[in-house]
């Protein structure tokens, strides 16, 4: 049975992706939205775009934990801490996925900062992890991203994001390499009360992923989301709530042959 939930990896996830690849985007919010996520700052761009750092203010924590596909054994775990102030903002990123057979575990820490009002970049090194059962067995390796974000106005924001831009080898037999996997995205906020956001993912390997997904606002405190992907087509529904400096996150995907992959976030802002 548990070679099943390894089978089910491979098809969700990808053997070899090693802490890089689709699928790996914390955060309720985005989990709602397609996964799209390259255009939003906050605390989980630690993971997801770390020049979104530049953007907050203070201390701010989160945790977050998918059950894909409800199943224990695949499920996905990860946490993020952070601080923006001068000269700039750090973060610190530690996510764990898989169960005995296989695991994956990232450990990452950034840095971003402001280029005048519009423009920010940030930079992150991450130690990777992966162990796979009988010969395969574990290696370690550093690896590095780094984003780009431009926010022209207070309704449009620009994101980019480039995983692993130095190829690195794992090993020579067989011959092994992290990805570079690069995403870009725009997002648009319509009001404060409707937020369109469009993403786009490559490798030099796999095709091209599209995300899509929209943020509607119920109440002040209230939100809905629902969002696509493709590669493999999901399509994402969720909703936040937003408790002065705690913000509660929940969202599920849906794929049409595996079902569902229920997920949710905890964040918290340590500053006013």
């Amino acid at each position: 049975m548990k070679w099943v939930y390894l089978w089910l990896m491979v098809i969700s996830h990808g053997i070899g992706v090693f802490g890089a690849g689709s699928g790996y985007f914390p955060g309720g919010r985005m989990a709602g939205l397609g996964r799209a996520s390259v255009a939003l700052p906050g605390v989980w761009s630690v993971f997801n775009n770390q020049a979104g750092l530049a953007w907050d203010a203070g201390w701010q924590a989160g945790i977050f934990v998918e059950n894909k596909f409800l199943m224990k054994e695949i499920c996905y775990e990860a946490a993020g801490l952070t601080w923006s102030g001068r000269p700039g903002a750090f973060g610190l990123a530690l996510s764990y996925y898989g169960f005995s057979l296989y695991n994956e575990f990232k450990a990452g820490f950034s840095y971003a900062r402001k280029f005048g009002k519009r423009f920010s970049t940030g930079v992150q090194i991450n130690y990777l992890s992966v162990q796979i059962a009988e010969d395969y067995g574990s290696k370690g390796t550093v690896s590095c991203e780094i984003g780009f974000m431009y926010r022209p106005d207070q309704n449009w924001t620009v994101g980019m994001h480039v995983c692993n831009p130095i190829p690195l080898k794992l090993s020579n037999h067989p011959d092994e390499r992290l990805p570079i996997l690069i995403r870009l995205g725009v997002g648009y906020d319509l009001s404060g009360r409707v937020l369109i956001l469009l993403e786009g993912e490559k490798d030099l390997e796999n095709p091209l992923t599209g995300r899509m997904g929209v943020e509607v606002r119920l109440a002040r405190s209230v939100y809905a989301r629902v969002g696509m992907l493709t590669c493999p087509f999901m399509v994402t529904g969720g909703i936040g709530f937003s408790l002065r400096r705690l913000v509660v996150d929940i969202a599920t995907g849906y794929h049409m042959t595996l079902g569902f992959s229920p997920a949710i976030s905890i964040g918290y802002s340590f500053t006013k």
